[in-house]
């Protein structure tokens, strides 16, 4: 099938379920779930939380002549999300909507032929009609337009090669950086005699919730170190934190632990930690959102060490530890590199108000996992 010869457009209910079962196949395995666990974690980002603030979308790259064909060549999901802004000269971060793409899958038979690159290249235009707008191959396009999109690379800088124009950028990677403590060598000196509460998967929800409206202090102070960038940040991080609770809850059943804690917190302060879990073989416990100051930290830390032990974890992880609080990482047994995998990268569009701007003017704020 001739590239020009296809479309991309939401798919059907019929396209939609084969799209699910592609996807189920591809990553349950990889997830330690089921085929049928990994779709009905699907049904619950479509039917779920996510419906606060937007809709789990799935779009398919068919033929023009047979648009409601279940025998596409590609899909992906995307997610509406809010997202917070701040450009250079501005005071207080503005809201508009963004989206977070997932689960870009070819079948085998159709890899190798330009089939993804030409899909995910058409993709801009559905997102972002007002910068691209491409009826002829993307008839069908959001009514509230993209500012930014997301993605998770496994593929190293594919993305960056599936620009919407020509002279323009794809999906651009933002360099990030994860920090694992290995239990077996993890050293905790000395912490506060502060409490600890530990924190279940509602409370953990409240948590974020609460930390959210420290979202815009924490972009204002990164302005502060480069005021002719700008800066976003996708709000709010509950929905999206509660869906790894939900592949955690099934993965850790399935290895016989089931009391869980999902964070830790000090009481009285706005100090507090969540963390989810990973793997299959070898079990992490990965800290998803961290706020602390470095007095607390090893507080906190030190939660997260005791409940990976009694969970059997191998080791925790974080992406990207504040820089007042690397020292202390490392000094507590952190060793940090470049991450090589899952690799963030987004695709800046702007509003049709703003100046159009380039990916390496634009930072993608609290980028954590």
């Amino acid at each position: 099938m001739s590239l020009e010869d296809l479309i991309v457009r939401l798919a059907n209910e019929a396209q939609f379920h084969e799209a699910t079962r592609r996807d189920a196949l591809y990553w349950a395995g990889r997830s330690g779930l089921s085929v049928e666990d990994y779709v009905t974690l699907d049904e619950l980002l479509l039917h779920g939380a996510f419906e606060r603030e937007g809709k789990l979308h799935i779009w398919v790259f068919v033929p023009k002549d047979d648009p409601e064909t279940t025998d596409f060549y590609a899909s992906c999901e995307t997610l509406t999300r809010e997202v917070i802004t701040l450009q250079p000269g501005q005071s207080e971060p503005s809201s508009s909507y963004g989206h977070s793409i997932t689960s870009v899958i070819v079948p085998p038979e159709h890899r190798r032929k330009g089939y993804a690159r030409r899909f995910m290249s058409l993709l801009h235009s559905a997102l972002a009609p007002h910068r691209y707008p491409d009826p002829l191959n993307t008839p069908v396009t959001f009514k509230q337009p993209s500012t930014v999109s997301v993605l998770y690379s496994v593929v190293g800088n594919y993305y960056a090669r599936c620009v919407p124009a020509a002279r323009e950028s794809g999906w651009t990677i933002q360099k990030s950086f994860v920090t694992t403590w290995p239990l077996s060598n993890v050293h905790i000196s000395q912490t506060t005699s502060s409490p600890v509460k530990s924190l279940s998967d509602t409370e953990i929800i409240s948590a974020l919730d609460l930390d959210d409206s420290n979202i815009p202090g924490d972009m204002l102070k990164m302005q502060k170190q480069d005021p002719e960038k700008t800066y976003f940040a996708f709000v709010p991080t509950a929905p999206l934190n509660d869906y790894s609770v939900v592949i955690s809850k099934l993965v850790m059943k399935s290895r016989g632990v089931a009391a869980l804690s999902w964070g830790a917190k000090i009481p009285g302060t706005n100090n507090f930690m969540a963390w989810v879990f990973h793997g299959l073989e070898q079990v992490q416990l990965v800290i998803t959102r961290l706020r602390a100051t470095p007095d607390l930290f090893p507080t906190l830390l030190a939660a997260a060490v005791q409940t990976a032990r009694d969970t059997g974890c191998e080791s925790i992880e974080i992406w990207n530890v504040p820089e007042d609080l690397k020292m202390i990482a490392r000094k507590t047994g952190g060793e940090t590199t470049e991450r090589t995998d899952d690799l963030a990268a987004f695709k800046w569009y702007g509003q049709n108000s703003d100046p159009k701007i380039d990916n390496k003017d634009v930072i993608w704020a609290v980028e954590e996992r």
